[in-house]
């Protein structure tokens, strides 16, 4: 080993061993409050919190006549943000929850106030877009409302709507005939701080539609306006969700604070830093495809489950994460379309990810109607719309929907080190992508090989 590469590891040897004890005594410290605090305890976990969850939360306390009982005093403090004229009368404004417009669109949550003014909120907490969403959404807005409407977007930590679903084109010809720009608005349901992860701050063509306040500052605003404790804690406990949860942090103040003493005591543990931080994503990377790829060889060998010319494309993206796509070589769209390797390509039984999430699904651009409702028929309940060609889907298990945490475990089973741990989280993958060939890949072959 040469002199270089010696100095480096001697160094990093030097940078966690002055790091670990401090975490830990930072964790032990974190550990103790929990126990006498149930910080990590929320009632939202229990809930129903998917899309159409949250989104009936946000809706009844909005709503005047709202089960809170506190009239539009809710419905005020966003209006309040929002930067706009209150109308004198809002006890009459009208809620509703996946409310029904237009070429079979459902809007998560319209707020009509008096018949002349409408807020619609499109909630996004995990799923992506359809085709054409959001323009669709506003064109119909502008229909019924002619100037007074806004539409929020309401996503993790103000990622904007796919391309597919409004281009920034768009709203600047619609801002044109407005002759105003406050129509759309994308909100957070976290804000982020200065020192986040910069995946994590945006800067692109929709920067100008963000609002400078989150999700858990109007609720946040709700708390400290209300004299009703039960109403108190539960804001306080969705507050919490939001932050947490959906859009903010996993360490610990604790943590963080013993971090960055430890980082600044030295400027050479800084260097060591950055040299992790810049390795991380390649090493991330390399796990989650091994991973992938243990899963793939580690599936049943029982032919009625998985053809003999059944194959797969495995793929890591680094930040923007990861997938397994499996497919049959003498499906029809596996000759026409290359081998998969490209979105929204041949059928595909598809376990992919988003930055922080993992879903699994079929993805076709080739099968008819027919085939979509039988395997819908067939299937286990699935979510509703994420992208284009996406014909079923779910999200997995709550325990694996994030890697980041896993992947010390992951390279362990990669490595056959695993354990009995090891073995559950392989198992769990195996067993899902069984459950849905089980169903799919008879339903697919009627049509993708139609001459059997």
């Amino acid at each position: 080993m040469c002199s270089d590469e010696t100095n480096a590891e001697m160094e990093l040897q030097r940078f966690f061993g002055g790091l670990t004890p401090r975490l830990e005594t930072a964790r032990m410290l974190e550990h103790e409050l929990d126990r006498q605090l149930a910080r990590p305890f929320n009632a939202l976990d229990y809930l129903r919190t998917d899309e159409l969850g949250l989104s009936r939360i946000v809706a009844d306390l909005l709503n005047p006549q709202g089960k809170h009982c506190q009239g539009a005093m809710f419905l005020k403090l966003l209006l309040d943000r929002l930067g706009f004229d209150v109308p004198d009368r809002l006890d009459a404004a009208r809620v509703v929850v996946e409310k029904a417009i237009k070429g079979d669109r459902r809007l998560d949550v319209w707020v009509d106030i008096n018949g002349q003014y409408c807020l619609a909120i499109e909630n996004k907490p995990y799923a992506g877009d359809q085709p054409n969403q959001v323009k669709d959404y506003l064109d119909w807005l502008k229909s019924e409302y002619q100037q007074k409407f806004m539409l929020i977007y309401m996503s993790p930590k103000g990622e904007p709507p796919s391309a597919g679903s409004v281009e920034p084109a768009f709203l600047s010809e619609l801002g044109r005939t407005l002759e105003r720009d406050d129509f759309f608005r994308i909100m957070p349901y976290h804000k982020i701080q200065d020192g986040d992860d910069e995946e994590d701050v945006w800067d692109d063509e929709f920067d100008r539609c963000r609002l400078g306040f989150s999700l858990a500052d109007w609720l946040a605003d709700g708390r400290r306006n209300c004299d009703v404790e039960r109403l108190r804690w539960f804001l306080r406990e969705a507050e919490t969700f939001a932050t947490r949860a959906i859009g903010g942090h996993a360490v610990g103040d604790n943590e963080a604070s013993a971090l960055k003493e430890f980082l600044f005591s030295d400027e050479k543990n800084w260097e060591s830093a950055i040299r992790i931080e810049r390795s991380l994503p390649g090493i991330k990377q390399d796990v989650i495809e091994g991973f992938l790829t243990r899963i793939w060889q580690t599936w049943p060998k029982d032919r009625s489950v998985y053809p003999d010319d059944m194959t797969c494309y495995i793929r890591c993206r680094g930040k923007r994460g990861g997938w397994l796509r499996m497919y049959r070589e003498s499906w029809k769209s596996a000759s026409e379309y290359d081998s998969g390797r490209i979105q929204d390509q041949n059928t595909q039984l598809r376990l992919e990810s988003t930055p922080s999430y993992w879903y699994i699904g079929i993805c076709s651009k080739t099968l008819p109607e027919e085939a979509v409702i039988e395997l819908k028929a067939e299937l286990p309940p699935g979510e509703k719309g994420l992208w284009r060609h996406w014909i079923w889907w779910q999200w997995i298990d709550k325990r694996y929907w994030n890697w980041d945490d896993l992947i010390p475990l992951l390279r362990r089973e990669c490595n056959g080190e695993g354990g009995e741990e090891g073995r559950k989280v392989l198992e769990y993958f195996v067993e899902k992508f069984a459950e849905i060939a089980k169903v799919a890949i008879p339903v697919i072959d009627k049509y993708e090989r139609p001459d059997d």
